[in-house]
């Protein structure tokens, strides 16, 4: 259940679904202790995925994105910023007439 910002920093509740960003992790399924491995045939008709839910307040989410990695489970990673090119940012484009 969601109750607060994923970002472990901030400490702002989640109160509306119209504020922040709403994350649905798609994540592997494990295998709880005590539980059997099915066989691979039984595996295969079985979910093997688990959908989280997070979120980021607006203030976390204009800086910062949520990924998933296997291994580190989710991380916040901060957002790639937009680069304008010099000649975008120049203006017009000059004509040869004088």
């Amino acid at each position: 259940m969601l109750s607060r910002c994923a970002n472990s920093q901030c400490c702002k509740p989640f109160l509306k679904l119209r504020e922040g960003k709403l994350f649905l992790v798609e994540t592997d399924r494990l295998t709880k202790p005590g539980e059997s491995a099915a066989p691979p045939f039984v595996r295969a008709r079985q979910q093997q995925r688990c959908v989280e839910h997070y979120w980021l307040c607006d203030a976390c989410a204009s800086h910062w994105t949520l990924v998933y990695d296997r291994d580190r489970g989710v991380a916040l990673i901060p957002l790639r910023r937009r680069t304008v090119s010099v000649a975008a940012a120049g203006g017009t484009a000059h004509s040869g007439a004088a």
